[in-house]
């Protein structure tokens, strides 16, 4: 388990939940408290990095001058307060966590790794974002279809669900921002819901919106080149989960919390280990077999077209030709709808059928390395005569090899079987 120093609770700086938070004086702070070298290392890459670090913050409005004194603004302590100073912002940091499963169990048991990130804000982005990249697995699924090692969500996607809850929480709370890894999901949980006029419903359709609670920050993290600026971020965040094939974000204000969950789960029904098998040996392009393992139900030319990331004319092609193939026929819904097209019957019979199959001797065969025709009839509750012509046609398909004769024949697993 990996976990970073826990700091004590202390008294919390209450008071608005929106910019006044950020912008508010904290007359019991001093220069002193700002760790000045992060600052200036931090602001580097802003249009005012090299100057001294008190002129950049001043010049960001996260300290102000009042007489000969410099005041100090939450929004400053946030970013830059000294890692030993613990009475500012507690519980601002943020906690990540792999859970075993898809739910919480009593008294956390399931979880099986946590590490705790703190304040300054300025390194614990960057802790964080570490931190979490070591809970993203790799996708079978999407290896599967893509034919390269991908991660369950796209680096682009997990890593803007965290900043943003860094960027807009509300540091008003006791509460820590909350990163969990599920077997199904990545849920990021802060505290604040959508600042107005930003509505849950606009981010859960992806729009591009902007509304800062932490306006003062947020322009720092922009220029600093840690977030976007320009509201599209939750925009390309849908776009970058379209583009892997994934489901789309879910967004929901529950309990004081906004929680952003990303499912590793393909947003189309995904084929089965023996349909896997069958388009591999189909004598088409990458990009055709993609399409036949991606959406195996039915697709367009434009879910043909998005998911290779090819242009219009290239993917009616490439459609055309499957039709041409006699692996797919065309469907009109509609006369003003896209045309829909599906795998011809004999292969969706196919495909069910070892859909259904498949699995089942798999199981078998890791308990028992060879398969008798007696069995295949008991496991599947197959008439003689069927099950004779199951096993030949799953012998032709490449998952079964024969071997004997008389009382000794049976059936080993071929490769179809193994992947």
């Amino acid at each position: 388990m990996r976990t970073t120093r826990r700091r004590p609770a202390a008294n919390a700086n209450s008071g608005p939940t929106g910019p006044e938070f950020e912008e508010r004086i904290r007359r019991d702070a001093t220069l002193d408290d700002l760790d000045l070298d992060l600052a200036a290392a931090f602001l580097e890459p802003t249009p005012v990095g090299g100057r001294p670090a008190v002129d950049c913050l001043q010049h960001y409005g996260l300290i102000r001058s009042e007489g000969d004194d410099r005041r100090v603004t939450n929004a400053a302590l946030l970013l830059f307060a000294r890692a030993d100073e613990d009475r500012w912002h507690p519980r601002a940091g943020l906690r990540i966590a792999r859970v075993a499963g898809t739910q919480w169990l009593a008294a956390n048991q399931n979880v099986t790794d946590t590490a705790h990130v703190y304040p300054p804000l300025a390194s614990a982005i960057g802790e964080s974002l570490r931190a979490a990249e070591m809970q993203v697995r790799r996708s079978d699924a999407l290896r599967d279809i893509f034919f390269r090692d991908m991660p369950e969500y796209p680096d682009f996607a997990w890593r803007e669900v965290i900043v943003n809850a860094v960027a807009h929480r509300d540091y008003a709370t006791r509460r820590p921002t909350e990163v969990t890894f599920f077997d199904d999901r990545m849920e990021v949980a802060s505290p604040g819901g959508p600042f107005a006029p930003v509505t849950v419903e606009e981010l859960s359709q992806g729009k591009q919106v902007r509304a800062n609670r932490n306006p003062r920050m947020a322009r720092v993290l922009a220029d600093a080149g840690v977030m976007r600026g320009k509201g599209e971020g939750f925009a390309k965040l849908f776009k970058a989960m379209s583009d892997s094939s994934l489901r789309a974000p879910k967004v929901v204000h529950r309990a004081g919390l906004f929680i952003v969950s990303l499912r590793n789960e393909p947003e189309a029904a995904m084929a089965g280990p023996g349909w896997k098998n069958v388009v591999r040996s189909l004598r088409v392009s990458r990009e055709q077999k993609r399409i036949l393992l991606a959406r195996p139900d039915g697709f367009t030319h434009e879910d043909y077209r998005k998911l290779n990331t090819v242009l219009e004319d290239d993917a009616k092609r490439g459609v055309h030709d499957l039709v041409r193939k006699g692996i797919t026929t065309c469907t009109f819904t509609a006369e003003d709808e896209m045309p829909v097209y599906y795998l011809t019957a004999e292969l969706d019979a196919t495909r069910w059928f070892l859909e259904d199959r498949v699995p089942k001797l798999r199981k078998h065969y890791r308990r028992d390395p060879k398969l008798r025709v007696a069995e295949y009839r008991t496991l599947f509750k197959a008439a003689p005569a069927h099950a004779t012509r199951e096993l030949r046609q799953l012998v032709e398909l490449g998952f079964l090899r024969e071997e004997g004769r008389g009382r000794g024949k049976g059936y080993l697993p071929l490769a179809g079987l193994r992947k």
